[in-house]
């Protein structure tokens, strides 16, 4: 991890953000290079089993996923070439990207304001939620759901890795006024984690949908270009805390977005009927953890 900025977040102007980001280390270049030749539509199993195998970090951890409950078949897969059939050239991207994230802040410590494991286990809740229901209701976007559910939330990780004095505030705040924590931001700052996610993620070339959703995934109604994905990830954080799976630092969200069931085409009654499956999903969904290791 990069040293704190400078700067505090009062002083940047969400125009300056696109700025602040060329401070934060990028991803590695073995993931940069994935992400662009996964954006080739003519790109082969081969080519992208290839670049996999040019990272033994990466490769162990495609064939974790792939032989977890998660994916997991009953035939071990011992091949990258067989995995990245079996995932799917989206899937493939989605564990990259999660797994790209997760390296980038493994060495983030829990403190006083926020537990490291309670903070995964709430994103893989949202992805495992997200999941859920994009299958159940074939969703546009549904192959990036868990991925966009997954790293909603990491521009908090960049407020506590790189503005640790605002983290801080923010975190007491929160507490202190009952707050989400996205209603002690705008309390505080000009700026908040969703949109200081989306300045890092497109800097890093993630999809403009997982883009879009981690921006607005507290005003779901603000999203133009994947209103239904920004909508499912809004939904799933909201029925995380209703099933134990809360972010730590602050209360969870006052209610959930009535035109965010809208376009989803569900009621807040209905997203109860989910909580069983998203039990399940969650269960084999923690495997993901493992790749933070």
């Amino acid at each position: 991890m990069s040293t704190v900025l400078e700067k505090s977040l009062m002083d940047i102007h969400p125009r300056e953000l696109k700025g602040m980001v060329k401070d934060i280390p990028t991803l590695p270049a073995i993931y940069q290079k994935l992400f662009d030749k996964l954006q080739d539509p003519d790109v082969s199993v081969p080519e992208i089993a290839e670049i996999i195998t040019q990272d033994q970090a990466l490769s162990a951890k495609i064939l974790h996923l792939v032989n977890s409950a998660l994916y997991g078949s009953g035939t071990k897969t011992m091949t990258i070439s067989r995995a990245v059939v079996i995932l799917g050239f989206r899937a493939v991207r989605g564990a990259a990207m999660a797994s790209g994230v997760f390296d980038y802040f493994k060495d983030e410590e829990s403190s006083e304001g926020i537990d490291m494991f309670k903070f995964w286990e709430h994103s893989i809740a949202v992805a495992s939620i997200c999941k859920v229901i994009a299958d159940d209701r074939r969703l546009h976007h549904r192959e990036e759901a868990f991925v966009a559910g997954l790293l909603h939330d990491v521009g908090k990780l960049i407020e506590k890795s790189y503005f640790s004095s605002d983290f801080d505030e923010i975190c007491v705040t929160a507490e202190d006024e009952d707050l989400s924590w996205f209603e002690a931001e705008k309390k505080l700052f000009p700026i908040h984690h969703g949109t200081i996610g989306k300045t890092v993620f497109r800097s890093w070339k993630f999809s403009p949908s997982v883009v879009d959703a981690v921006q607005f995934h507290h005003k779901p109604g603000a999203s133009s270009s994947a209103p239904e994905l920004t909508a499912l990830v809004h939904v799933a954080d909201f029925m995380a805390y209703e099933l134990g799976f809360g972010a730590p630092g602050a209360r969870g969200p006052r209610e959930c977005d009535p035109d965010a069931l809208r376009i989803l085409g569900m009621t807040l009654d209905e997203t109860l009927e989910y909580h069983e499956r998203v039990n399940e999903e969650m269960e084999r969904s923690l495997d993901i953890l493992d790749l933070v290791e």
